[in-house]
């Protein structure tokens, strides 16, 4: 089997360049559904709240693509992000997809592998981490299922379109700090649960890490943002390979 990561498209729109790519992709994958096993790890959707049938309507095209997938056999896995976030009541109750607010292991041909979305990379990121504890406390939830998702749409997206713009500059400026942020982070989680790979994304900058630890080597891959390119980790048979998306479908 082939599993597929893939995170940070930011998709506003199936239309764009990236939604386009990310349905090619989808198309790749429904040729030999059993044969592959997809992990999406949060802010696949430039916002996504709830079950709102606004999204639902927007994203039919791309949901009736992963629907067709799983139900012939492919294996797909979500991870909430920091723009998609109570999503379960749509995608396991309706899909049968099982959602992870956090981080979690997986045995990949052989190997212990944490996957995460990367919230929690930057511990000095106060803000972000008042707002995370705060969306997902247990007495908000029912009021973000409650709101109808038409609200939810627009202001999720007016307030990504301003989070962005302001992101996106300091990623790019401070490059070599973010990378180091990563490396911290992977460092200090190995050493509380041992692990052989870990993949991540959210910080919008793509990493390619290794590090020894008592003789054996751990690698980690943060994916970056499609923003900047469409990547995707690819794993078979225990190899890993970073895979530019419109290279990879522009072959076939």
């Amino acid at each position: 089997m082939i599993s597929w990561f893939i995170s940070d498209i930011h998709l506003k729109n199936v239309n764009e360049r990236n939604g386009n790519t990310l349905l090619r992709f989808l198309f790749l994958l429904n040729e030999n559904p059993k044969e592959h096993r997809l992990f999406m790890l949060g802010d696949i959707f430039d916002f996504w709240l709830s079950n709102g049938q606004a999204f639902r309507d927007h994203y039919q095209v791309l949901i009736a693509q992963i629907e067709k997938f799983k139900k012939a056999g492919g294996e797909v896995h979500y991870f909430e992000g920091n723009h998609d976030f109570h999503v379960d009541v749509f995608w396991t109750k309706y899909l049968d997809i099982p959602v992870y607010e956090d981080e979690a292991f997986f045995n990949i041909d052989g190997m212990k592998v944490r996957l995460e979305h990367g919230d929690f990379i930057n511990p000095d990121d106060v803000a972000y981490l008042k707002y995370r504890s705060i969306v997902r406390h247990r007495f908000i939830e029912p009021i973000g299922h409650m709101v109808p998702g038409w609200f939810w749409k627009w202001f999720g997206e007016k307030e990504s379109q301003k989070s962005r713009k302001k992101s996106v500059g300091y990623m790019i400026q401070n490059a070599d700090k973010v990378k180091n942020l990563i490396h911290t982070h992977v460092e200090k989680v190995y050493a509380e649960k041992p692990f052989d790979l870990v993949v991540t994304g959210h910080m919008h900058i793509f990493d390619d890490y290794e590090f020894s630890r008592d003789g054996k080597k751990i690698r980690s891959v943060n994916l970056g943002t499609w923003l900047d390119q469409p990547r995707a980790l690819r794993i078979e048979n225990a190899q890993m390979q970073v895979v530019n998306l419109h290279n990879l479908l522009n072959k076939n």
